[in-house]
């Protein structure tokens, strides 16, 4: 076999284990996402969990804060956000609609956190187990 042709076949052996690698992580990905949620915490503690994968329709409900405030918070497929607040800076209400899991929605006044999470297969399960 020539040189030229050992470097061809070479390369096409590369570059279908490349392929089928990206296939294998694009088929993996996609078939273990089980959907987002967006877990709402207040004072530090968790309030709410809303899915954002299955919502019909979009929606709205309030959380009072604990100093008689008020965040007024949107629900759309995949995202989420606070429309109203009457907390003095509205930097919650400028964040507008999130669907990343990248940033929280924060209301610092109301001590407010929206975090937004993927779900795996192996999030509902045990992690690890530490002695």
């Amino acid at each position: 076999m020539s040189p030229k042709k050992k470097s061809m076949l070479l390369f096409l052996v590369v570059a279908l284990l490349l392929v089928l690698s990206l296939v294998a992580v694009f088929f993996l990905n996609s078939h273990n996402e089980q959907g987002e949620i967006a877990r709402i915490y207040q004072d530090g503690k968790l309030i709410r969990e809303v899915s954002l994968t299955d919502v019909a329709s979009p929606y709205e409900f309030q959380v009072e804060a604990s100093d008689g405030g008020y965040n007024l918070i949107r629900v759309e497929k995949g995202a989420i956000g606070i429309k109203d607040a009457d907390c003095p800076d509205k930097i919650c209400q400028q964040r507008g609609m999130v669907s990343d899991t990248g940033y929280p929605v924060t209301c610092l006044p109301h001590k407010l956190v929206i975090q937004i999470e993927r779900l795996t297969a192996a999030s509902d399960g045990i992690d690890a187990v530490v002695q």
